[in-house]
């Protein structure tokens, strides 16, 4: 069985579906990013980004390394979307903001993925998590993204977090809630969860 069917993740497309023509942030198991408007969902399996429309940019794709390509369209296969964010008020990836108090969390994250034949998500952590409604979080995803927030629900293997700071891969400086304002976490992609150590 591949990992992007055991990844796939229902709940979450179908709330993309209800993102249509809308700015959205897609995060992948890859660790790639994906910034553009939503314009359709097909066969519930692919999306169609064309430009976004409240940073006036390109369909945008952020690499694990922190490359930028800019592309007309994108489709892209949400059976690896690990999260998607939403609320976006600016280009997420030309944001200057100073994050290095998070920055140096994000150091001591250590990242490892082992591959398995099988992958399940945790439903101890998600457990864990549902116990931490209200409070500020930091949950970790395949793909080394970090997703710091307050927690408002846990709900069909969801997680909808009210974003704080979001860091991927190969990026020194994160998309903070002046960019962002919610993010919604595929948990059958979580491997870690954790009250944050910064005050709300």
């Amino acid at each position: 069985m591949s990992i992007f069917r055991e990844l796939r993740n229902e709940c979450l497309i179908r709330e993309l579906d209800r993102e249509l023509n809308t700015d959205v942030l897609l995060f992948g198991f890859d660790g790639m990013t994906y910034f553009g408007n939503l314009q359709k969902v097909e066969d519930c399996r692919i999306a169609f980004l064309s430009p976004a429309i409240e940073a006036q940019s390109n369909v945008e794709i952020l690499s694990p390394g922190g490359e930028v390509v800019e592309v007309r369209f994108l489709q892209v296969d949400l059976w690896q979307i690990v999260a998607k964010a939403t609320g976006i008020r600016a280009n997420p990836f030309t944001s200057s903001e100073d994050c290095d108090s998070a920055h140096s969390m994000r150091t001591e994250v250590s990242q490892q993925i082992t591959e398995t034949s099988e992958r399940q998500e945790s439903h101890e952590l998600i457990c864990i998590l549902r116990r931490m409604i209200g409070d500020n979080v930091v949950v970790t995803t395949l793909g080394g993204f970090i997703f710091e927030g307050i927690l408002g629900n846990v709900d069909d293997e969801l997680a909808f977090i009210s974003v704080n700071e979001i860091f991927g891969p190969g990026n020194s400086s994160g998309i903070s809630d002046n960019t962002v304002s919610t993010a919604v976490v595929n948990l059958e992609a979580l491997t870690s969860v954790s009250r944050s150590a910064e005050c709300c």
